[in-house]
């Protein structure tokens, strides 16, 4: 029986130990748990004391009472403040500097000062953390948030000795604002600058209608001081028959978005009046309230009369080229009716007495019946190249040039046939051009390559391709070609390199080509070389 009992003692004693072992685990835990807490309430400057964590660990030194005033002003402070050991280590940090930072202080303090410095600032940092001198050192920092915002700084360093620890305090200000301030002030001051120079007469004036700011250019088109003159005083400005006064021009610019511009007189009391333009911007405050305007004073009276001067030239112009139109109609219909006999009455006369007349009077009539027939075609196309004018500069439905090059190769169908002539054509566009004129320059073109052939069996070919928003077209061929000084003759009006012996023509045909040309924004140029065919292009707006 005894064994019995003295293992029941046994079991006794090991459950007292178990329950006394938990009661201090417990207690441990809940010492544990202070300690943290009152850790992170130094930390926090709920607790006037500082931890400073070293290579034996966290070390607390309490602070004595009379300090805790100044932990007060410290956290109060409007700069930041932070207390560090000799590698960086912040040991301390108020509630200032971790709003700079927008971090909270439990997780600043602990960390390394680096961390909150841009990259190019971090070894002039470290330099003065190092230095031998114990004096108080200042500089400007450039700092980062935890967003990455930077932030420029000033500092100061002031070395202190707590409880036998050797620190640092650092006084951060942030210089964010005095920088803006700074950069208004240099921006004010350029913009005045910038104002007073500007070779526009420019002036800003306020609700009341009161100049505030004026150019040299301003001061000198109002033939005096006007800073701090009302506007209406500086400018007598007329629209029309109304006065357009700052009544008019503050009204406008609350009703506007942006700039609005408009055409004024402005009356001189010793000189003839100006054109001037006015642009006028609004300038408003944050909360949409009218501070004024910035009005400019462009002088356009110079300009006005040139457009006025150049709108009479241009009426004059068409007017002179009706006369002329009308003119070249009355010739063509006065002329016709008397050559058409002249040729008439040649060819009759030339098939009455050809061969019964001696061989010299017949060749007289053979020049006077060929003679009437080029005047009778150089009247045809004087009066086509006149024509050219009249009409729209564009049309608003396209033609296919494909449909009017098949008209003109029928056109010539028998000059092709007679020739052993070979025509080829790229697919061509749809040109805004009127169809009569799409016409005549391959007609003009063609015909050309047709008549100045060489020996060899003419070879045309008509291309296409875009330039530069417009329709390149080309008529290339193989014959006798045109030399390089003649390039730009060929366009003129009866320029004709060839006597009328071999070639026929009135030498009208490429001129009117040009003139169709340019009248729809195009240009027209040749390539060719004497005896190497020519290649004729022009430009056209199409699809």
């Amino acid at each position: 029986m005894e064994p019995t009992a003295s293992i029941s003692i046994n079991i006794d004693e090991l459950h007292a130990r178990l329950v006394n072992r938990e009661e201090r685990i417990a207690e441990l835990e809940a010492r544990l748990a202070e300690a943290e807490e009152t850790l992170q309430a130094i930390r926090t400057g709920e607790v006037d004391a500082l931890v400073v964590s070293g290579p034996d660990g966290d070390q607390i030194f309490a602070l004595e009472g009379a300090d805790h005033a100044y932990r007060l002003l410290v956290e109060e402070m409007q700069e930041g403040t932070v207390t560090l050991d000799r590698e960086g280590l912040i040991l301390y940090a108020n509630s200032q500097f971790a709003a700079m930072m927008k971090t909270p202080v439990e997780s600043i303090v602990g960390s390394n000062i680096q961390r909150f410095l841009a990259p190019d600032r971090s070894p002039m940092f470290s330099r003065m953390l190092a230095s031998d001198k114990m004096e108080r050192q200042r500089s400007e920092l450039m700092l980062r948030a935890s967003d990455g915002t930077p932030i420029p700084v000033h500092v100061s360093l002031n070395w202190l000795n707590t409880g036998g620890i050797q620190t640092i305090c650092v006084v951060i200000s942030d210089l964010t604002e005095q920088r803006h301030y700074e950069a208004m002030v240099e921006e004010g001051d350029l913009s005045r600058l910038i104002l007073e120079q500007a070779a526009e007469a420019i002036v800003v004036i306020d609700a009341r209608g009161m100049i505030l700011r004026a150019s040299e250019a301003a001061q000198k088109l109002a033939g005096r001081n006007i800073l701090l003159q009302p506007f209406d005083a500086a400018f007598q400005l007329w629209d029309r028959d109304t006065r357009m006064d700052t009544a008019r021009l503050l009204s406008a610019a609350r009703a506007a978005e942006g700039f609005k511009s408009f055409e004024v007189n402005l009356f001189h009391s010793e000189k003839p009046h100006s054109t001037l333009l006015l642009s006028m911007g609004p300038l408003w405050t944050d909360k949409r309230e009218l501070l004024g305007c910035a009005i400019t004073l462009t002088d356009i009276t110079e300009r006005k009369r040139s457009e006025e001067a150049l709108a009479r030239q241009a009426h004059e112009l068409e007017r002179s080229n009706g006369d002329l139109r009308q003119f070249a109609y009355a010739v063509s219909h006065d002329l016709r009716e008397p050559i058409r006999i002249v040729t008439i009455y040649s060819q009759l006369f030339e098939k009455k007495y050809k061969g019964r007349l001696d061989e010299q009077a017949d060749g007289f009539i053979q020049h006077t019946v060929e003679a009437a027939q080029r005047l009778e075609a150089l009247l045809d196309d004087l009066l086509a190249y006149t024509q050219i004018a009249e009409g729209p500069q564009s049309v608003d439905i396209p033609v296919d040039a494909n449909t009017c090059l098949a008209k003109i190769l029928k056109m010539f169908d028998a000059a092709i046939v007679e020739h052993g002539a070979i025509v080829t054509s790229d697919p061509l566009p749809m040109l805004r051009v009127n169809e009569v004129h799409i016409q005549q320059l391959l007609q003009n073109l063609i015909g050309n390559s047709l008549k100045y052939r060489s020996e060899a069996p003419p070879r045309i070919h008509i291309s296409a391709e875009k330039d530069r928003g417009m329709w390149k077209i080309g008529v290339a061929d193989n014959g006798i070609g045109i030399d390089g000084q003649y390039h730009q003759q060929v366009f003129g009006l009866f320029k004709r390199l060839h006597g009328s012996g071999k070639y026929t023509g009135s030498g009208i045909g490429l001129a009117i080509c040009h003139k169709i040309v340019e009248r729809y924004g195009g240009r027209m140029w040749i390539e060719s070389e004497t005896g190497k065919g020519s290649n004729f292009f022009f430009t056209l707006p199409g699809e």
